[in-house]
Protein backbone atom coordinates (compact mmCIF):
# COMPACT_ATOMS: atom_id res chain seq x y z
CA UNK A 1 0.00 0.00 0.00
CA UNK A 2 1.13 3.49 -1.02
CA UNK A 3 2.44 5.88 1.83
CA UNK A 4 0.60 8.55 0.05
CA UNK A 5 -1.77 9.06 -2.62
CA UNK A 6 -1.88 12.32 -4.88
CA UNK A 7 -3.97 13.54 -7.46
CA UNK A 8 -5.71 16.50 -9.49
CA UNK A 9 -8.61 16.74 -10.40
CA UNK A 10 -11.46 20.02 -11.01
CA UNK A 11 -12.83 21.16 -8.46
CA UNK A 12 -16.28 20.70 -9.12
CA UNK A 13 -17.47 19.42 -12.39
CA UNK A 14 -18.98 22.24 -15.01
CA UNK A 15 -22.23 21.63 -16.62
CA UNK A 16 -22.82 23.48 -19.47
CA UNK A 17 -25.71 25.86 -19.89
CA UNK A 18 -27.17 27.56 -22.59
CA UNK A 19 -28.66 31.11 -22.08
CA UNK A 20 -32.52 29.14 -21.45
CA UNK A 21 -31.14 28.15 -18.65
CA UNK A 22 -31.11 31.80 -17.17
CA UNK A 23 -34.76 32.66 -17.86
CA UNK A 24 -36.09 31.60 -15.00
CA UNK A 25 -33.28 33.15 -12.60
CA UNK A 26 -34.05 36.11 -15.29
CA UNK A 27 -37.69 36.15 -14.59
CA UNK A 28 -37.48 36.04 -10.71
CA UNK A 29 -35.15 38.86 -10.78
CA UNK A 30 -37.65 40.74 -13.07
CA UNK A 31 -40.28 40.20 -11.03
CA UNK A 32 -38.31 41.00 -7.51
CA UNK A 33 -37.33 44.05 -8.97
CA UNK A 34 -40.98 45.08 -10.35
CA UNK A 35 -42.04 44.79 -6.32
CA UNK A 36 -38.71 46.21 -5.24
CA UNK A 37 -40.07 49.34 -7.51
CA UNK A 38 -43.29 49.42 -6.73
CA UNK A 39 -42.75 50.04 -2.78
CA UNK A 40 -40.11 52.00 -3.20
CA UNK A 41 -37.61 49.85 -1.92
CA UNK A 42 -34.29 50.51 -3.67
CA UNK A 43 -32.00 48.33 -1.03
CA UNK A 44 -34.07 45.87 -2.08
CA UNK A 45 -33.77 46.27 -6.02
CA UNK A 46 -29.87 46.93 -5.65
CA UNK A 47 -29.88 43.41 -3.61
CA UNK A 48 -32.01 41.72 -6.19
CA UNK A 49 -29.51 42.77 -9.09
CA UNK A 50 -26.54 41.79 -7.46
CA UNK A 51 -27.70 38.86 -6.58
CA UNK A 52 -28.73 38.00 -10.15
CA UNK A 53 -24.98 39.26 -11.32
CA UNK A 54 -23.29 37.08 -8.59
CA UNK A 55 -25.93 33.83 -9.83
CA UNK A 56 -25.02 34.42 -13.66
CA UNK A 57 -20.70 35.17 -12.85
CA UNK A 58 -20.88 31.81 -10.34
CA UNK A 59 -22.52 29.44 -12.93
CA UNK A 60 -20.22 30.41 -15.59
CA UNK A 61 -17.23 29.61 -13.28
CA UNK A 62 -14.56 27.31 -14.52
CA UNK A 63 -13.26 25.34 -11.77
CA UNK A 64 -9.74 25.62 -11.08
CA UNK A 65 -7.64 22.26 -11.00
CA UNK A 66 -6.42 21.63 -7.26
CA UNK A 67 -4.15 19.10 -5.53
CA UNK A 68 -4.94 16.33 -3.49
CA UNK A 69 -2.70 14.26 -1.44
CA UNK A 70 -3.87 11.90 1.31
CA UNK A 71 -0.82 10.74 3.41
CA UNK A 72 -0.36 9.52 7.39
CA UNK A 73 0.04 13.28 8.03
CA UNK A 74 -3.66 14.19 6.98
CA UNK A 75 -5.44 15.16 3.92
CA UNK A 76 -3.97 18.21 1.70
CA UNK A 77 -6.32 20.30 -0.63
CA UNK A 78 -4.17 22.74 -1.93
CA UNK A 79 -2.09 24.24 0.32
CA UNK A 80 -4.22 23.33 3.57
CA UNK A 81 -3.89 20.28 5.63
CA UNK A 82 -6.76 18.43 7.60
CA UNK A 83 -5.44 16.25 10.16
CA UNK A 84 -7.27 13.58 11.03
CA UNK A 85 -8.13 14.38 14.72
CA UNK A 86 -10.15 17.24 12.92
CA UNK A 87 -12.03 14.46 10.43
CA UNK A 88 -15.07 12.99 12.29
CA UNK A 89 -15.58 10.00 9.21
CA UNK A 90 -15.36 9.28 5.63
CA UNK A 91 -17.75 7.94 2.92
CA UNK A 92 -16.93 7.37 -0.69
CA UNK A 93 -19.67 8.35 -2.91
CA UNK A 94 -19.25 5.66 -5.98
CA UNK A 95 -21.75 5.76 -8.66
CA UNK A 96 -19.88 6.67 -11.84
CA UNK A 97 -19.35 7.69 -14.20
CA UNK A 98 -22.13 10.77 -12.01
CA UNK A 99 -20.44 10.59 -8.82
CA UNK A 100 -17.09 9.79 -7.55
CA UNK A 101 -16.24 11.61 -4.43
CA UNK A 102 -14.75 10.88 -1.14
CA UNK A 103 -16.84 12.90 1.61
CA UNK A 104 -15.60 13.60 4.99
CA UNK A 105 -17.34 14.39 7.77
CA UNK A 106 -15.81 17.42 10.06
CA UNK A 107 -15.56 18.64 13.41
CA UNK A 108 -16.64 22.05 12.41
CA UNK A 109 -20.24 23.26 13.07
CA UNK A 110 -20.11 25.83 10.09
CA UNK A 111 -18.62 23.67 7.52
CA UNK A 112 -19.25 20.02 8.20
CA UNK A 113 -18.77 18.25 5.27
CA UNK A 114 -16.01 18.57 2.34
CA UNK A 115 -16.20 16.59 -0.73
CA UNK A 116 -13.64 16.26 -2.76
CA UNK A 117 -13.83 14.49 -6.19
CA UNK A 118 -11.93 11.13 -6.89
CA UNK A 119 -11.43 11.40 -10.39
CA UNK A 120 -9.57 8.46 -11.52
CA UNK A 121 -8.47 7.14 -8.22
CA UNK A 122 -8.86 3.99 -6.75
CA UNK A 123 -11.57 4.18 -4.19
CA UNK A 124 -10.70 0.75 -2.59
CA UNK A 125 -6.75 2.29 -2.05
CA UNK A 126 -8.23 5.37 -0.62
CA UNK A 127 -10.92 3.20 1.94
CA UNK A 128 -8.65 0.65 2.72
CA UNK A 129 -5.89 3.82 3.66
CA UNK A 130 -8.11 6.51 5.21
CA UNK A 131 -9.39 3.23 7.50
CA UNK A 132 -6.31 3.61 9.10
CA UNK A 133 -6.93 6.84 10.23
CA UNK A 134 -10.90 7.98 10.26
CA UNK A 135 -13.90 5.93 11.00
CA UNK A 136 -15.89 5.11 8.11
CA UNK A 137 -19.79 6.21 8.26
CA UNK A 138 -22.29 6.55 5.66
CA UNK A 139 -22.96 9.62 4.54
CA UNK A 140 -26.24 11.27 2.78
CA UNK A 141 -26.35 13.65 0.26
CA UNK A 142 -27.67 17.07 1.68
CA UNK A 143 -30.94 18.01 0.32
CA UNK A 144 -29.07 21.19 -1.43
CA UNK A 145 -26.65 18.90 -3.40
CA UNK A 146 -29.31 17.13 -4.75
CA UNK A 147 -30.84 20.50 -5.96
CA UNK A 148 -28.11 21.76 -6.81
CA UNK A 149 -27.33 18.28 -9.62
CA UNK A 150 -30.96 18.54 -10.52
CA UNK A 151 -31.01 22.08 -12.05
CA UNK A 152 -27.90 20.92 -13.38
CA UNK A 153 -25.38 23.77 -11.37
Amino acid sequence: MAKEIKWKAPEFSKKEKTNSWFIIPAIITIILGIIALISDNFLFLITIILAFIVFYVFANKDPRIIEFEISSEGIRIDNKIYDFDEIKSFWIFYDPPEKKELSLRMSKIFYPYIQIPLKDQDPNEIREFLLKFIKEKRHQDSIIDNFMNKIGF
